[in-house]
């Protein structure tokens, strides 16, 4: 599992529409102090899951294979919910779904939105950089 991605009967499924910390992003809270975002934010969307049962629309594959869908427990969906909570954010290129639940996390400065990080599609095109050096 990771922030925008889980597992359904051993098939991996990315959550549509959100990009959440990667493996390895840091992140600063609003006092500078360095944070491991990928895990928080894994373990928000492993919080909003608990024990329940998950049921994903899938869309469509990504350019990798990957399922892409939308997930929902209790009839909350996933995306929403961690784009809200401000441990995701809207990958608004590939579809404007949640651009008002970032903006909602955004004006009240939640979860990564009360400090510093790096988008996560910005951070993986800097490693990129950094390794072809």
């Amino acid at each position: 599992m990771e922030g925008d991605t889980l597992s359904i009967k051993g098939t991996p499924v990315r959550l549509m529409g959100i990009d959440a910390p990667d493996v390895g992003q840091k992140c600063r809270n609003r006092y500078g102090h360095e944070l491991d975002c990928f895990r928080i934010a894994t373990a928000v969307l492993a919080s909003l899951i608990k024990d329940q049962e998950v049921t994903c629309t899938i869309a469509e594959r990504d350019r990798n294979g990957q399922q892409l869908g939308e997930c929902r427990v209790l009839g909350v969906d996933l995306g929403a919910a961690m784009v809200a909570r401000g441990w995701a954010f809207a990958y608004r290129s590939l579809s404007p779904a949640y651009a008002s639940s970032e903006a909602f996390a955004q004006s009240r400065r939640l979860g990564l939105w009360a400090g510093q990080v790096e988008k996560p599609w910005q951070w993986r095109s800097r490693q990129q950089r950094e390794q072809a050096r």
